[in-house]
This record gives C-alpha cells, sequence and structure tokens, in this order.
C-alpha cells in the first residue's frame, strides 16, 4: 500500500473512515473505481462531503496524521493532498460527479434502447387486463 506523501500545512482529501471500501484489504485503487458507481460505490451517499473530508494536516507520521482539529486519521484513508483546500474540494467534487454521470448517461440510453420493447410489452399486458375482465371492458377489447 502506497501512502500519499503530504506535509504539515497542506490539505488532504481522505475517505470517511467507515465509507472506505478498502478498509480490510487497503486497496485504494478498488476503492477509488468504486466511485464509477453512482459516485460513491453506497447506495447511501448523495453528496461528496458525506463520502470524503478535506481536511488540513497539522502533523505528518508514518501511518498517520493529525489534522487541525487535533483529530488523528489513518494515512491509508487519504487520496490526495493539495497546497489549497480549493484544489481538494474541486477533486472531491470531481471524483464523484464522474460517478454520477455516468449512472445518468447509463440510465439514458437504457431508457432509449428499451422504450420501444416496453411501449409493446405494456400494450401486451394491457390487452391481456381487458380480456382478463371482459364485463368492464367488453368482449371485443
Amino acid at each position: 500500500m502506497t501512502l500519499i506523501p503530504m506535509q504539515p500545512g497542506q490539505w488532504a482529501l481522505a475517505y470517511i473512515e467507515h465509507f472506505y471500501p478498502g478498509y480490510f484489504d487497503g486497496d485504494m485503487a478498488g476503492a477509488l473505481e468504486r466511485l464509477v458507481k453512482g459516485g460513491s460505490g453506497w447506495t447511501c451517499l448523495y453528496k461528496p462531503d458525506d463520502q470524503f473530508d478535506v481536511v488540513r494536516v497539522e502533523r505528518v507520521m508514518p501511518k498517520t496524521f493529525l489534522d487541525v482539529d487535533g483529530k488523528r486519521r489513518s494515512r491509508t484513508l487519504v487520496v490526495a493532498a493539495a497546497d489549497t483546500a480549493g484544489e481538494m474540494l474541486a477533486l472531491r467534487d470531481k471524483l464523484f460527479t464522474i460517478g454520477f454521470a455516468a449512472d445518468r448517461a447509463i440510465e439514458e440510453e437504457t431508457a432509449r434502447v428499451m422504450a420501444d420493447f416496453a411501449k409493446r410489452t405494456r400494450a401486451e399486458a394491457l390487452t391481456k387486463i381487458h380480456a382478463a375482465l371482459p364485463h368492464i371492458f367488453g368482449r371485443g377489447a
């Protein structure tokens, strides 16, 4: 597992610990690849700040770091580090948006491809409902 180089004073983009998919196996690459599904890989997360923190680094140690609020965090949760919070916020939002855009494109294409099939299938189902209830819809329906 490779730890992201970072220095005190920088800003870190880090997974919120309980939403880090690589928690047990340390697979950061695999965790990040899950972002293609709904922006997070989790069905309960809808905003980038639900999954990622952007924090100012106070002190860096071999396996952990302290943020400016004094909270000790694992360096294995860090995705990137930069000199400004804006860079990390932009990266966080970009990563999250990629998955949402992919899902939207998939849903739109699926709807387009399935439109004719859905229309036909609904018409067939309606015919069956009419046939099952001739006393309401008439015999020729």
